[in-house]
């Protein structure tokens, strides 16, 4: 007899990266249905859909709850980018564009909390009813006080934003059983590391994506509201 998927994950940006990666760790346990936003594999299914299009996300959110079953366990907002100035180590705020500040608010922040409304009906049916928003420790205020020559700006303002989100949902949502997880994944050697590609980026998304898993599933209510690092220790930023 087949062993019938009972968890189900949603994961955003899944099609590379850290995102592929949540998905094929993920969906190695039979017990989990992972819903990619997109990709297709094994105990995958896929809903295609733009975070970004915010008048699409009732009609993504009604597709995920026939393919979950109505019902969504955990939410991984991975997707994000990194443009400009906002991708350079040297390259300061003062050569970043209104552009490139559009884009990555839009992309990293408001999608993010715009989407994980959208779900939100489906993630009070769910077992854990938990959120990871990926953040970042350039968003963090101490390590970018203790580490000026890191430029980054505009995503590190991005990052800065999603994890005061993920606080802000934690407040409102905290006495219905929600958690909000704001998780730093580490540097890792991904398209998304910035001029630290492959040169600078210590981490394997193997490694990385092994430890945040493990830090979430035994993640609970006492985590909520709060900046983690990708093996559970407490980041500067929110505490």
């Amino acid at each position: 007899m087949s062993t019938q998927p009972h968890r189900t994950i949603v994961v955003t940006g899944a099609s590379r990266g850290l995102g592929l990666e949540w998905v094929k760790q993920l969906s190695q346990d039979p017990h989990n249905l992972v819903i990619a936003v997109p990709l297709l594999g094994p105990r995958v299914k896929v809903v295609k859909g733009d975070i970004t299009d915010f008048e699409s996300l009732p009609d993504v959110a009604k597709e995920i709850g026939k393919v979950g079953g109505g019902k969504v366990d955990v939410l991984i907002n991975n997707a994000g980018i990194m443009t400009g100035a906002g991708a350079s180590f040297n390259l300061g705020i003062s050569h970043s564009t209104p552009v490139e500040w559009d884009i990555q608010f839009r992309t990293n922040v408001t999608a993010q909390v715009f989407f994980t409304l959208s779900l939100l009906p489906l993630l009070q049916n769910g077992q854990e009813k938990k959120t990871v928003n990926i953040a970042s420790m350039l968003g963090d205020l101490t390590y970018s006080r203790e580490n000026p020559d890191l430029q980054f700006a505009s995503y590190a303002a991005s990052k800065a934003g999603i994890t005061m989100a993920n606080l802000k949902f934690h407040n409102e949502f905290k006495d219905k059983g929600f958690v909000f997880l704001a998780l730093n994944p580490g540097w890792v050697d991904t398209e998304l590391a910035g001029e630290g590609t492959g040169s600078y980026a210590p981490l394997k998304v193997e490694d990385s994506i092994r430890q945040c898993l493990s830090f979430v599933n035994r993640a609970t209510a006492e985590h909520s509201g709060k900046f983690w690092s990708l093996d559970g220790r407490p980041e500067a930023v929110v505490q």
